[in-house]
């Protein structure tokens, strides 16, 4: 008998395509989390980003984010007291607020932008859960802010819509393919086969009886007393010669590109931390191939994985990646059971409600050919990410054929 896995075909169900549908996992923890019940809550899971460039033509922006929402249902969802999400058959047309900067007035409004957008906390119940602003200034230039709510859409989504929003820009008449599914049809037909999730039940099951702890790291503060946590971006960009050779280094001893850029993280992490084994909660994209569609479609996909990193006495570097990379796999393997299902069991087992795995890795490489990161129109000058319950998020993305290595922190935690 195969043991192959297999793929369940989606049911598009376009009749009941505005009634509510629960949230995922991810989803859910993000709606929580914005909530001050937890420690480090407060705060919205959402991405913003600043652009800048000359002559933006700002209305004929407006017409293709309209166009935007109209065709992609996940712009026009909110979310129900209790939880559950709802796409909106129709929305009141989205305007881009725009401020003309006066003479010798650039900085400061430029300042109130991102003083005003990029901790945002919008409300789940109202839409629209993304912003777009502008500021005008100096010699016909234009700094765009676009904050979106994680909730909505995961990274790679968002790197969907900046190609369609960069596509119609340049081209208002240009014919996007059509999306025959929607995102509530992926949450509620696009589950995993049961002999599967048995078997990843059974694998996590065992292995919450070695995963580490999350990185112990020097803190400043006892994470419960910040009241609201602010998140601060450091970033360095490896470029194109130097990102090529690292990877070709990699793959002559079979290691890939996330496998060593996750180890050297943890390895990082280890040095710093009171224990040298740990766990990261590593990101994944992992949309089911159920649709033609399914890479068309604006959603979060987002899951997350538990991988333990336990380096062992006089080990190589090299040994230690390839031992990474093939824990990585074996957790891969076993991913139709959430990270939230993970950390319950846990929680279950250490007798303690408290388990947290506050430190994330988040790499995008592999999952963004032919994939637009930032418009041609304009150039992205500015950014941070923030997430409820997370200390740190490092995040891994290609651009311009080298790497740029983020870390968004909370900054007040850490001396």
């Amino acid at each position: 008998r195969s043991t192959a896995p297999t793929t369940p075909q989606l049911t598009a169900d376009p009749d009941h395509r505005y009634d509510p549908f629960p949230p995922t996992d991810v989803q859910r923890a993000y709606w929580i989390g914005r909530t001050d019940t937890f420690a480090l809550g407060g705060v919205g899971c959402h991405f913003y980003t600043e652009y800048d460039g000359r002559d933006i033509d700002l209305d004929r922006l407006t017409e293709v984010l309209n166009t935007l929402v109209g065709r992609h249902e996940m712009l026009r969802a909110r979310f129900l007291p209790d939880g559950d999400q709802q796409i909106l058959p129709e929305v009141p047309r989205f305007e881009i607020r725009t401020v003309d900067a006066a003479p010798g007035e650039d900085e400061t409004e430029l300042r109130a932008q991102r003083d005003a957008m990029s901790h945002q906390v919008l409300d789940p119940g109202r839409w629209p859960l993304f912003d777009v602003r502008a500021v005008r200034y100096g010699d016909r230039r234009v700094r765009l802010a676009v904050s979106i709510d994680s909730i909505l859409i995961d990274a790679l989504s968002a790197m969907i819509l900046m190609r369609e929003l960069d596509t119609l820009y340049r081209r208002p008449d240009a014919d996007l393919p059509p999306i025959g599914l929607s995102f509530r049809d992926y949450v509620l037909t696009a589950q995993p086969d049961p002999q599967r999730l048995d078997a990843s039940r059974r694998y996590w099951s065992q292995r919450v009886e070695v995963l580490p702890d999350g990185p112990q790291l020097p803190l400043a503060v006892d994470p419960a007393e910040v009241k609201q946590p602010r998140f601060v971006r450091r970033e360095q960009h490896l470029p194109q010669r130097q990102w090529q050779r690292l990877r070709d280094q990699a793959r002559r001893h079979g290691v890939t590109g996330s496998a060593l850029l996750a180890t050297a993280f943890a390895e990082v992490l280890g040095a710093w931390s009171a224990q040298p084994d740990l766990t990261v909660n590593v990101t994944l994209f992992d949309r089911r191939d159920v649709h033609p569609d399914v890479d068309r479609v604006l959603g979060d996909f987002t899951s997350l994985l538990l991988v333990g990193y336990q380096p062992e006495p006089q080990e190589s570097w090299l040994d230690a990646t390839r031992r990474m990379q093939r824990q990585m796999g074996r957790d891969l393997e076993h991913s139709d059971v959430s990270a939230v299902w993970v950390m319950r069991e846990l929680a279950r087992r250490r007798g303690h409600l408290d388990v947290s795995m506050p430190v994330v890795f988040t790499s995008t490489l592999g999952v963004t050919d032919d994939v637009v990161v930032e418009p041609s129109f304009a150039e992205r000058v500015w950014g941070v990410s923030q997430t409820p319950q997370v200390w740190l998020d490092h995040q891994v993305v290609e651009r311009d054929g080298g790497v740029s290595l983020v870390w968004d922190a909370v900054e007040e935690l850490f001396a």
